[in-house]
C-alpha cells in the first residue's frame, strides 16, 4: 500500500495519471484520506498556498491517519520539481509522525530538462536563478544551490550538514538525501537507495520510477478517449494563451463562453451583482446544456485578487450545480480546482481515466453520476474532447 501526499491539486492529479497509465487502482482524497481502499491512495492538499505552520500540521495529521491503517504503508511525499513550497517542513512533519530519521528526496525530472548537478539546480541547462523561477511570486529561487533553496524555505531545519547532496551511493545515517540527477538512469538509480525505514519523496517522474520498482510487471496502457457534446461546465482560472485559444475554439463549436463582467473584476463588488450574473449563467446553461466559464482573458491584479476572484468563481459554480443538471465538470488550474471543490465540499473521488498527460477524469464518490476532469493550466486539453 502506497499513500502519496501532495502539496497541490494538479501535482496530485499528475501522480494519479501515472497510476492510471499503468492500470493501477487509485483512491483520491482532498485534505483527507478517501473512504475507498486501493493499492494507491493519493491525497491532495493546498499546503503550498498555506503558511509554513499550516503546511506542517496538515502533513503531520495526514501521516498520523495513514499510520492508523492496518496495511503496511509507504508514504511518498510529492513535491514541486522546482522545490517551491515548504518541502523540508512537510518532510519533517512526516518524520515526526512516523518516527523515521532519514529521507530520500529526488525532485528532478530529466525528461523535462530539470536536473541536479553537483548540488545545483538546472532547468534546460540554465541555473534556476537565471530562469523565471527567480521571480516566482511566492517562492522565488534566490539561489541555485538545492541545499540552500530547501533551507531558505523552512524554519524547522537550520543545520546544512543534515542535507546530503552529490553522488550518493548509499544512505547509512540520519538526514535528507538528494542525489545528483542528470538522466533517466540517474532517476532509476536513485530509487535503489530507498528502503522502508525512510521517507521517500520527489517529482512525478521520480514517483513513476518508484512505482515501477514496487510493481515490476507494470505495462503502460493507452489513454482512454472521451468526447463530450453537452451537459458540461468548464471552469478556467488560467490566462495562458493556450487557454484563451481553447475558449475561442469552444465558441466556434457553439459552446457559450462567459467571462466575469467588469464589476466583478474589481476588489469591491456587492452580492447582488454576483447573484444577477449567476442567474444569467443559469439561463445560458439551460438553453445550451454546456458552458465555459472564465475569470478574464487578461491578468487582473488588486490586493488579494487571486483569493477574491477564486472565491467568486467558486460561489458561481456552486449555484450553477444547485440549479442545473450538470454531471461533468472540467477545471483548468490547480488553485481554481482546489477552491471550487472546497466550496462544493467534494472530498473523495475514484480516478477512472487519464485522458492525456496531466489530464485526469475522476468520479465523485458520494454521487457517482458526477465526474470531474482536472488539468494544470500549462497543459493541453485532449483534441476534440469538448464539442
Amino acid at each position: 500500500m502506497i499513500t502519496v501526499l501532495a502539496d497541490d491539486l494538479t501535482g496530485a492529479a499528475e501522480i494519479t495519471g501515472i497510476c492510471l497509465r499503468y492500470g493501477l487502482e487509485v483512491a483520491f482524497g482532498i485534505d483527507t484520506l478517501p473512504e475507498k481502499v486501493a493499492p494507491i491512495t493519493i491525497v491532495a492538499t493546498d499546503s503550498r498556498s498555506m503558511t509554513e505552520n499550516q503546511a506542517f500540521e496538515i502533513h503531520r495529521r495526514l501521516a498520523e491517519k495513514v499510520l492508523t491503517k492496518k496495511e503496511n504503508q509507504i508514504i511518498f511525499k510529492k513535491c514541486d520539481s522546482a522545490l517551491r513550497g515548504y518541502v523540508l517542513t512537510e518532510l519533517v512533519a512526516l518524520l515526526e509522525a512516523t518516527g523515521k530519521n532519514s529521507v530520500l528526496l529526488q525532485p528532478a525530472n530529466p525528461v523535462g530538462n530539470r536536473c541536479i548537478r553537483t548540488g545545483s539546480y538546472f532547468i534546460n541547462d540554465i541555473l534556476i536563478t537565471e530562469t523565471g523561477f527567480e521571480v516566482d511570486p511566492d517562492f522565488p529561487a534566490q539561489t541555485s544551490s538545492v541545499q540552500q533553496l530547501l533551507l531558505n524555505r523552512t524554519s524547522r531545519i537550520s543545520n546544512p550538514e543534515k542535507i546530503h547532496l552529490g553522488n550518493i551511493q548509499s544512505i547509512n545515517s540520519d538526514g535528507f538525501y538528494i542525489p545528483d540527477c542528470n538522466s533517466e538512469t540517474d532517476l532509476a538509480n536513485a530509487v535503489e537507495l530507498f528502503n522502508e525505514k525512510m521517507i521517500i519523496g520527489g517529482s512525478a517522474a521520480f514517483f513513476e520510477q518508484f512505482l515501477l520498482k514496487q510493481f515490476p510487471s507494470l505495462v503502460k496502457r493507452e489513454p482512454k478517449k472521451y468526447r463530450f457534446s453537452d451537459r458540461y461546465l468548464l471552469i478556467s482560472g488560467s490566462t495562458q494563451p493556450e487557454s484563451i485559444q481553447f475558449a475561442k475554439e469552444l465558441q466556434e463549436k457553439n459552446c457559450p463562453v462567459a467571462v466575469f463582467p467588469e464589476p466583478l473584476l474589481k476588489k469591491d463588488s456587492n452580492d447582488s451583482e454576483l447573484a444577477a450574473w449567476t442567474e444569467e449563467l443559469i439561463s445560458i446553461y439551460s438553453k445550451n446544456k454546456k458552458l465555459a466559464l472564465r475569470v478574464s482573458d487578461s491578468i487582473i491584479q488588486f490586493e488579494s485578487s487571486s483569493k477574491i476572484l477564486k472565491n467568486r468563481m467558486s460561489l458561481v459554480v456552486q449555484q450553477l450545480l444547485e440549479h442545473s443538471n450538470i454531471n461533468e465538470l472540467f477545471i483548468e488550474g490547480g488553485a481554481t480546482a482546489y477552491d471550487v471543490l472546497q466550496k462544493l465540499n467534494w472530498k473523495s473521488f475514484t480516478p477512472v481515466a487519464e485522458l492525456a498527460l496531466g489530464v485526469v477524469r475522476m468520479q465523485y464518490d458520494l454521487d457517482p453520476k458526477k465526474h470531474i476532469t482536472l488539468k494544470p493550466g500549462s497543459y493541453k486539453w485532449p483534441e476534440n474532447l469538448l464539442q
